[in-house]
């Protein structure tokens, strides 16, 4: 049974008892950002499925290229010289090879749009404030603008972090705790800005011409919260792999970590 006076009362017992849960509801230019912040997503998808066709198309002839790094102009130059066995290879392969140049340009163009989003004065002091932190960019930036929005609405880091399924699972009965791996709850665009940036704490932190530029004239409590991120993300990832760990799982866990320094700057600004 269900009646609008039943769901008021319930909704009202909730209310009383503190569980209801507060969420960010949208605006029509909001939402018009987080379309185009998920279609540069789908565009970057898409531009790996025709990289993974293109590679797979030249394994299937025999071809592997082992000089270098793949996709760097040496690689192009090396791709126009190989030959294909086959009446129709060539034909198929100058095609996969159009199409990856014109996903490249949709890229280019979604992220021309996302950069001339980030000028704007309603959201350039935000994105220049989680700036600050290295590995989060101006495409970082405007996806966690987009995704979650004021971020004084968590009243706590680790509710972030659960917010985006950082957090470990678990498993638990009577004295026994069972640990598991991360929940992947909540937003995942989010989770993967994370992981991302959380690779750039790998090596020791130094004092690079773009992150100087970004932190330049930026509060000192920006600056203070961001050589704070770098010391003790660095400090982890190597605690970690030292001791064995994989350096994904020790990405993960440096993840974590992260985005309770961004919760630290959400604390300082304002949308």
């Amino acid at each position: 049974m269900k009646t609008n006076r039943r769901d008021a009362l319930n909704l009202a017992r909730y209310l009383r008892a503190g569980e209801l849960t507060l969420i960010a509801v949208l605006d029509e230019n909001r939402e018009s950002l987080r379309d185009l912040i998920r279609g540069r997503t789908a565009a970057l998808k898409d531009l790996l499925s025709i990289r993974h066709q293109i590679a797979k198309l030249l394994l299937r002839y025999g071809h592997r290229y082992r000089d270098g790094r793949a996709w760097t102009q040496r690689f192009w130059s090396w791709l126009g010289k190989v030959r294909l066995d086959g009446e129709h290879a060539r034909f198929v392969l100058d095609e996969m090879v159009g199409a990856h140049a014109e996903r490249i340009e949709r890229v280019a163009r979604y992220t021309e749009a996302i950069e001339a989003a980030a000028n704007k004065p309603e959201y350039a002091g935000y994105v220049a404030a989680l700036s600050v932190l290295r590995g989060i960019d101006t495409v970082s930036a405007m996806t966690i603008l987009a995704e979650l929005g004021d971020l004084r609405r968590f009243e706590s880091a680790p509710q972030l972090m659960a917010a985006i399924g950082l957090v470990p699972a678990e498993h638990s009965t009577g004295d026994k705790t069972v640990r598991l791996p991360i929940t992947k709850a909540g937003n995942a665009h989010v989770r993967r800005i994370a992981v991302e940036a959380a690779w750039h704490y790998q090596r020791r932190a130094t004092s690079g011409r773009t992150v100087t530029r970004r932190r330049k004239g930026q509060p000192r409590e920006l600056l203070d919260i961001a050589r704070r991120c770098d010391q003790r993300l660095n400090r982890k990832f190597q605690r970690m792999t030292s001791r064995g760990k994989r350096s994904t799982v020790a990405a993960v866990a440096v993840a974590r970590e992260l985005m309770g320094f961004i919760w630290a700057v959400g604390q300082l600004i304002h949308l």
